[in-house]
Formats: structure tokens, sequence, C-alpha cells
């Protein structure tokens, strides 16, 4: 019995040797029990490790125009129109325009508010005649997008926010 022990020991060991070389290279993949707990992918708070296919888009997309020109004609102001809300539209407005634009425009649009002077440009005043002129769809873009110095608020203000805060301009253009 010890003699077939004292044989059977070096050839059970010999065969643990063996399994743990690599006859491949470093390069083949071994086979775990659960793989997918082992190799899940690792994604931050809020963000998803699906990629959406090529070209996809949004079904909540907003199709932004290239151009300020194209914006500017093709969209349209849908508070503009409506009938006995333009006030309500323009006050709820006031306070997102209180919010995010009175810091630079300040709070008559004459591009006093009190972080204007900070900036190394002047602050546009925005009930100049020439902005006035400007249509809804300018005015839409700017505030998406930003401007020289103005930074972009379409990350951080809904396209309704928007038009109502270009109704409440409207109101202090005139």
């Amino acid at each position: 019995m010890k003699v077939v022990l004292a044989k059977l020991i070096p050839i059970v060991g010999g065969m643990f040797f063996l399994m743990g070389c690599e006859p491949h290279g470093r390069n083949t993949t071994k086979l775990q029990y659960m793989p997918d707990m082992a190799d899940a992918p690792t994604t931050k708070a809020q963000e998803t490790y699906l990629d959406p296919p090529d070209h996809a888009v949004a079904t909540t997309a907003i199709l932004y125009p290239d151009t300020m020109e194209k914006a500017e004609a093709g969209f349209v102001n849908p508070y503009a129109r409506r009938p006995g809300g333009v006030e309500a539209v323009a006050e709820q407005g006031k306070i997102m325009y209180e919010t995010y634009c009175s810091v630079c425009h300040g709070k008559d649009g004459k591009g006093e508010g009190y972080m204007g002077s900070s900036y190394p440009i002047a602050v546009p005043d925005i009930s100049r005649p020439d902005l006035a002129a400007r249509k809804d769809g300018f005015f839409f873009m700017k505030i998406s997008q930003g401007g020289a110095m103005m930074p972009g608020y379409g990350h951080a203000i809904t396209p309704d926010e928007r038009w109502q805060i270009i109704t409440h301009i409207r109101k202090l253009q005139k």
C-alpha cells in the first residue's frame, strides 16, 4: 500500500502541475463558472453601459438647426399666439428669467446684472431695438447653446421654460 502511494503521489502532483500550465500562452481564455458575475461591466451613477445604435436619435430629442438663421426662421414660440394665456406664461417666464438670466442681464434686461460686470465684454442689453427685431427662434438658440460669453442652458432649462423666458423677454422689450 505504501509503495502504491509512493508511486501515485508524484503522478498526481505532476498532473496538477500540468493542469496549471498554459499550453497556448497567456492569451487563452479560462473557463469560468459564472462569467457574468466576474466580468460585469461597471458604470458610473446615472450612466448606462449600453451604447445606442449608430445614427440613432432619441424619441424625445430636439433636432437643432445647424445655423442661427435656420433656427430663427424655423422655431416659433408656441405661447406667442395663445389667447389669454400669455400673461400667465410671462409670469412663469419672469421667475425663470430671474433665476437664470437676471444675474447677468439684470431684472430689466439692460445688461446691468450683478455678475455682468465680471465679464471682459459688456453683457448685451436685450431690450435694444436690433435684438427686439430678432425672432423668437434666435433667443431659443441663444438660451439653448449660449453665445460669445454666455453659457448654454439647454441642459438646465426645458424647452417649455425657454419659451416662457422668451415670452417674458418680449414683455421686457416693449
